[in-house]
């Protein structure tokens, strides 16, 4: 097989050699496809979803990136996207779908069969960043009356339409999840054994249906599981969610925190034009541009002073790049860590006063390597001792808001990755620089 997939496409595309094209994209995987003809432009990329067949086709459409594949589903005939999105699970049509307009939306779902009309409304009702709006109602549901057999027979017929499948929720009669039974374990059973005799204990995880989708991955990896069931408040069984959905939602956060570090929006990844991309990035650069005003006025109110020690003004830079960067790395660090999970409640005030230890060690040894150096090279002992204490000091406030300015924006319940960037940074330019000129002008 070609390394590259669209150096074959392109070249049976242009002469337009339909037969072979048609056979070529068969013999590929969809994850290939859809990397394969992303480069392509909108008319190409249409031309190639002709060629494939309905099942395909779908899944490609699934695996292309949420810009690409949203203006495919818009430029698709509305006949040809219905089929397609009547091929997939529920939680992807339900992601198709809901971006359409409210029309198109409406005639897509028209198409679909009734249940299938049904549960991707329902899981239109929810969240896009819940677990309601990632799960998929495709699963196997059965009741703790029924018997193995039974069991192994409704399997038989759900198998095509649940997929994967390692185990089955079993619920009451009136939908309540009463537990979950492997395969093995329903697979080694003597005949005639009621499932609600296999279910040992409850499920390992159950997701409620409003819980954030970060929260949900990080139960994942903690609980190390396949497959959750989904549940409403009153613990009836709504859908599941699969490993798989949570590797695309493990993505989506690392790339949403990486252009909020950049002072950015995710929307860039969905495509955003030009002018677009530069109002996301403009209110950042904007508190930033504030934050060198600020700069600008301390210097100019210490101007007098530093006036009469002109050496001090040659350590400024090197004062607001070390400060910046122990306030970035703290934060930066904070914010994975509240990512990941690992600070919560308690553990607060574990991490500050871990942070301060390593801050403060490094504080004393940056400030004596620079105290000596710079006494040294000026020939002055006290121009020494004003650089060296003045960074030593910058640092341990820098880095206490370092790791203090995510906290405080996780419990205002903004994005703590809006710290990392421009708000620490230009915090910490204008902290350490105050604390620079106060205390060096004091000491020289």
């Amino acid at each position: 097989m070609t390394a590259n997939p669209l150096v074959a496409i392109k070249p049976l595309l242009e002469a337009g050699r339909e037969k072979e094209l048609a056979g070529f994209l068969s013999s590929l995987h969809p994850a290939d496809l859809a990397e394969a003809i992303a480069p392509l432009d909108m008319e190409d990329t249409i031309k190639v979803m002709s060629h494939l067949d309905i099942q395909l086709a779908a899944d490609v459409l699934v695996e292309l990136s949420e810009s690409t594949r949203d203006e495919v589903a818009r430029t698709l005939p509305l006949d040809k996207l219905t089929r397609l999105v009547d091929e997939m699970d529920t939680d992807d049509a339900a992601d198709i779908v809901g971006e359409l307009p409210d029309e198109a939306a409406k005639e897509v779902l028209s198409g679909l069969g009734t249940e299938d009309q049904e549960d991707v409304r329902r899981l239109l009702m929810y969240g896009e960043d819940t677990a309601g709006g990632i799960m998929q109602a495709e699963l196997v549901r059965l009741k703790s009356s029924d018997s193995v057999e039974a069991a192994v027979d409704r399997i038989r017929e759900e198998a095509d339409e649940v997929g994967d499948l390692s185990s089955v929720f079993v619920v009451d009669d009136h939908g309540v999840l009463k537990g979950e039974v492997s395969l093995r374990d329903l697979l080694l059973a003597r005949r005639g054994t009621l499932l609600g005799e296999l279910i040992t204990r409850p499920p390992s995880l159950v997701l409620h249906v409003d819980e954030d989708q970060e929260t949900a991955a990080q139960k994942f990896q903690k609980y190390d599981v396949k497959a959750a069931p989904v549940v409403d408040s009153q613990n009836r069984l709504l859908g599941r969610i699969t490993v798989d959905d949570i590797i695309d939602v493990v993505h989506e956060e690392a790339d949403q925190d990486f252009y909020r570090l950049a002072g950015s929006s995710e929307e860039e990844l969905a495509g955003a034009g030009v002018a677009r991309t530069a109002t996301l990035r403009l209110p950042w650069l904007l508190f930033n541009l504030g934050g060198g005003f600020l700069t600008s006025f301390i210097l100019s109110y210490f101007e007098k002073s530093f006036r009469e020690t002109m050496a001090l003004v040659a350590f400024v830079p090197m004062v607001m790049g070390l400060s910046g960067a122990v306030g970035s790395q703290c934060a930066t660090i904070t914010v994975r860590s509240i990512a990941m999970g690992r600070i919560a409640g308690g553990q607060v005030f574990k991490n500050v006063v871990k942070e301060q230890k390593v801050s403060g060690l490094l504080a004393v040894t940056l400030g004596l390597a620079i105290a000596v150096a710079s006494g040294s090279i000026h020939q002055a002992l006290r121009l020494g001792a004003a650089v060296g204490c003045s960074i030593a000091a910058a640092i341990l406030v820098s880095a206490f808001m370092g790791v203090m300015t995510p906290v405080a924006f996780k419990a205002a319940n903004i994005d703590p990755a809006l710290a990392s960037g421009p708000v620490v940074t230009s915090t910490s330019d204008v902290v350490s620089l105050l604390i620079y000129s106060l205390v060096g002008t004091s000491i020289v």
